[in-house]
């Protein structure tokens, strides 16, 4: 039944294919420069690395997986007009700014330890 209705026309091809597209330089797992270095993988592997870029290393892992929290919509409407200042990036960075205030200025010595132990055990739960 199906046939009659095509009536022996062929079909149209809905998408014309153009030429293969090939890429102009593979990647290769080692580059000239790599090869060609002195020092062993091992060597390299363990050079000490300043603390300051792991902090921002795993500051950078942790922005990756976002979350929500939810807020009323005065305290999103003064974060977003902070923003609006200039004073932060975005509203991740001005909630970390303003986190970090408060812990400095608002927390005693005993706090802080206890705060740091929490967040530790917090950011291991989520890994």
């Amino acid at each position: 039944m199906s046939n009659l209705l095509n009536n022996g026309k062929p079909k149209k091809k809905l998408l014309e294919r153009g030429p293969k597209i090939v890429p102009a330089q593979e990647f290769k797992l080692e580059t000239e420069e790599e090869a060609n270095d002195e020092s062993s993988p091992q060597e390299q592997r363990f050079e000490a690395k300043p603390v300051v870029e792991e902090a921002k290393q795993t500051r950078k892992r942790e922005s990756a997986q976002i979350t929500s929290v939810r807020v009323t919509k005065t305290t999103r409407n003064k974060l977003n007009a902070l923003i609006q200042l200039g004073k932060a990036d975005n509203v991740d960075v001005m909630i970390d700014i303003l986190l970090d205030e408060y812990i400095e200025n608002n927390l005693v010595k005993g706090e802080k330890k206890t705060f740091n132990l929490i967040l530790d055990i917090l950011q291991k739960r989520d890994r």
